[in-house]
């Protein structure tokens, strides 16, 4: 019951600062938020590769957001990212490993947290962007109700494990819950942004919801490849930053896409 209590005053902070950001300071305070996250999931995530650098991680998250100084497409970043979450997923699922060089394991840390960091960034940075100040709050919203659906649901019903070989304590029951859950989110959004069609929500929730669950077990595998329960321990009750966030940056440029075909689709 302690542990659970700490985990959600510490979930609810969490989520203050990042509604806080993009209320209150979205050219400034935001931005910098997603750097301090972005340098210290990159620095856990890099760590699990037996690769303790401050330096090789300055450079990485330096290197990633100067991308922006010069105006690299956030289309062509979002594809990038997406091909390297579906490289990452069909290892995961083949139970393949990777034991990675410090170059590959950069390139991995680019592709699958650096750079959908740089693509929720969109809303700082662009007069009409694709992720728009709603758009990223309800992404947000679904990310939290799923985790937490699968999380708690999972805790207290869950049986049958999703992927054994991956994460044990992950349970169908939790995923199945989180997934139905996603209709309930979509119906909140609509209600908060209804300048989105509830169609538009629920879609993004159905792919929000499966993403997800996949982008922790993707991350899970990574934290067993190394042999450790969390990334780090940061953030109480939860682990590391990466730990939080791992369902997130997994998701983010499957939703950027679906965003573009369904104003395509719409237009």
């Amino acid at each position: 019951m302690h542990s659970f209590i700490e985990r959600s005053l510490v979930g609810l902070a969490y989520a203050a600062v990042w509604v806080t950001s993009l209320v209150y300071s979205p050219n400034l305070g935001y931005p910098i938020l997603l750097f301090v996250i972005a340098f210290v999931a990159a620095f856990e995530m890099l760590k699990l590769y037996h690769i303790k650098s401050l330096a090789l991680t300055t450079l990485l998250c330096l290197g990633a957001a100067s991308l922006l100084v010069f105006n690299a497409p956030l289309l062509q970043i979002a594809i990038t990212s997406f091909i390297c979450q579906i490289g990452l997923a069909i290892l995961m699922f083949q139970r393949k490993t990777i034991q990675a060089h410090p170059l590959l394991a950069s390139i991995i840390c680019i592709g699958h947290l650096l750079f959908p960091l740089l693509v929720i960034s969109e809303v700082s940075i662009v007069e009409s962007p694709v992720f728009t100040t709603e758009i990223t709050f309800g992404l947000l919203f679904f990310i939290w109700g799923v985790d937490s659906m699968a999380y708690s649901f999972g805790t207290l019903f869950g049986k049958k494990p999703l992927f054994r070989v991956v994460s044990p304590k992950k349970s169908i029951e939790g995923a199945l819950a989180a997934i139905l859950l996603s209709p309930m989110v979509a119906l909140v959004n609509h209600r908060i942004f209804p300048d989105y069609d509830f169609s538009f929500w629920l879609l993004m929730g159905i792919v929000i919801s499966i993403t997800s669950i996949v982008g922790d077990l993707v991350q899970s595998q990574c934290k067993r490849t190394a042999g450790v329960k969390d990334s780090g321990a940061l953030l109480l009750g939860h682990g590391g930053v990466y730990d939080r966030i791992d369902s997130l940056v997994f998701t983010v440029p499957f939703v950027y896409l679906y965003l573009l075909l369904f104003s395509c689709y719409v237009s």
